[in-house]
């Protein structure tokens, strides 16, 4: 390839970016890309001794610069225009209408060209926070040929931001315009126009190389930048027609140093979380962590994942699987244990960030977990608690008050508890249903109470009266397991017939005075001799039944034999 490669690569590369068309030697100057030598040289003379007098010159072509130009930006843009290697690159990114041209193309493909390089330097001004310059009379996007109706052969008008058309109209047109051979036939024209021995048709060939490349590098500029990196991908992906890998390839280049900077920040906050083994030490290093993961990490990660699916080979996926586990890990420290204090706001935050970076399945289901656990603990602390332990507190001081044999104190205690009790068992079935382990707990602790109400009412038979009928009732209301309301039904039985033949029974159906444990387990199956023998020796409770009526037929035979005397 001939000489003039290295300096219009060189020019290709100075262009690459953003600043594309701000750079623009055409621009900077205000020159028409059809100007002759000489009326360049004017032109610079004209502004040189403006600038000397003081004078201020006044913008010149379709679009000036938005903050106009220093003495050594012009001074540069004027040297560009002297070399006609780095000219001939200018001015493929620049106006071609111009009432000097001389080349014998129609004037639909300078149109459309133009329309290209507008579209696109406004969309890049907007991007660098500069006010769009105004729109050209009639320029609103390339003419529809006759008779072709509206929304084919365009490209469709974003209804959202001004700018989001302008981009649209530039991918769709530069793409239209690369296909065609007349663009190059121009540039060709232009080379043999300007008549250096310095540039020939090789400056051409690079340049229809590289143009793709420098197009993309434009947007793709902005991805390390931009405030809103979403918006940046969607325009990213209007440019995907530049060829395979090659969108990829410029944004990585582009976000490479960031993906770099956060990896290197990740392993650092591992480390520090890691290095803290007392609770109060990983509270302070989960605090340093969060905030460091929040204000850096993440929203550079965020930006590294809007463009992944670009083809880059950088390994986004991964970085977000360690900054999700990292905010994880934090939450957990920043917590206290479940069974200590409720779960802090900020755990919860720190949950949620981690799954918005869309973690791998294992990860995400770890967090879930967690922030399961985390809800469960609050909504056991806000409601499931303050309602559990006055009834527990009820629960034990009614077991201290039987075992100093305070029977009916013990029963005062568990009435008063009642209204407590009908709540938890109301919240079980509702705000506590969902939770595991409460509603069985719940469960259990009726039982418990249902037990005690038992044994308080065997306690205060038979002078209890209906009282103790009246705990037994409460009894079989709260009890939950099949073993409990057998034996209170037993018990109360019993009661009701000690009471007719006026015999003392104030014994709890376990043999004791003191309460049951809290739940019953279910004893192992016996033999048939066994029975007997426990029938024998009262040890029974079927043997309650027995000796009862044993002793009922005993004294009714004692009263026929006196009556009978």
């Amino acid at each position: 390839m001939g000489g003039d490669a290295p300096v219009v690569r060189e020019r290709l590369r100075e262009l690459s970016g953003p600043e594309l068309y701000r750079r623009n030697a055409f621009r900077v100057t205000g020159a028409s890309t059809c100007a002759a030598r000489r009326t360049i040289v004017r032109r610079r003379q004209q502004l040189a001794t403006a600038a000397k007098a003081g004078v201020a010159v006044g913008p010149a072509g379709e679009l000036p610069l938005p903050d106009g130009a220093g003495p050594e930006e012009l001074r540069a843009a004027f040297d560009v225009l002297d070399h006609p290697q780095r000219r001939i690159v200018d001015e493929l990114f620049w106006f071609w209408d111009a009432p000097d041209a001389s080349c014998p193309c129609g004037p639909e493909l300078h149109r459309q060209h133009d329309e290209a390089v507008r579209a696109h330097a406004r969309a890049l001004d907007a991007e660098s926070g500069h006010r769009a310059a105004p729109r050209r009379r009639g320029a609103g996007g390339p003419k529809r040929p006759a008779g072709k109706k509206k929304g084919r052969g365009g490209p469709r008008r974003d209804t959202g931001r001004p700018e989001d058309g302008d981009w649209q109209t530039a991918a769709w047109l530069w793409r239209r315009l690369l296909g065609q051979r007349a663009v190059w036939a121009h540039l060709r024209h232009r080379v043999a126009t300007l008549d250096d021995k310095r540039l020939d048709e090789t400056a051409v060939t690079v340049l229809e190389a590289e143009v793709r490349r420098v197009l993309v590098s434009a947007v793709a500029g902005l991805a390390a930048r931009t405030p809103d990196p979403a918006r940046l991908a969607r325009y990213c992906t209007q440019w995907t027609w530049t060829g395979r890998g090659l969108l990829g390839e410029v944004l990585e280049g582009q976000l490479t140093p960031l993906y770099e900077s956060v990896e290197r920040e990740l392993r650092e906050t591992g480390e520090q979380l890691a290095g803290a083994f007392s609770e109060r030490d990983r509270r302070t290093a989960a605090t340093a962590a969060a905030g460091s993961l929040r204000a850096r990490v993440v929203p550079a990660v965020e930006r590294l994942g809007a463009f992944a699916g670009f083809g880059m080979s950088l390994g986004v996926g991964q970085l977000s699987d360690t900054t999700a586990l990292l905010l994880n890990n934090c939450a957990v420290a920043l917590s206290p244990a479940p069974d200590t204090a409720p779960p802090v706001r900020e755990s919860f935050d720190l949950l949620d960030l981690a799954l918005r970076l869309k973690p791998n399945e294992g990860t995400r289901r770890t967090i879930e977990q967690n922030r399961a656990r985390l809800a469960e603990a609050g909504v056991w602390f806000d409601k499931a608690k303050p309602a559990f332990d006055p009834v527990v507190t009820a629960l034990e001081t009614a077991a201290r008050q039987l075992d100093r044999n305070d029977a009916r104190g013990a029963a005062g205690t568990l009435e008063a508890a009642t209204p407590l009790l009908h709540e938890l068992r109301r919240l079980r079935r509702g705000a506590l249903a969902g939770l595991p382990d409460i509603p069985e707990a719940v469960d259990r602790l009726s039982d418990s109470a249902a037990i005690l109400f038992n044994n308080c009412a065997i306690a205060l038979a038979p002078g209890g009266g209906g009282h103790g009928l009246r705990l037994l009732e409460l009894a079989e209301e709260f009890c939950t397991t099949q073993e409990t309301r057998v034996r209170i039904t037993a018990n109360r039985l019993l009661l009701d017939r000690a009471r007719d033949v006026g015999l003392p029974y104030d014994v709890s159906y376990d043999g004791r005075r003191t309460p049951l444990s809290y739940g019953v387990r279910r004893p192992p199956r016996k033999s048939l001799r066994t029975h007997l023998e426990e029938i024998y020796y009262g040890t029974s409770p079927v043997a309650a039944k027995v000796w009862t009526w044993v002793v009922v037929l005993l004294i009714i035979g004692l009263v026929v034999v006196v009556s009978g005397g």
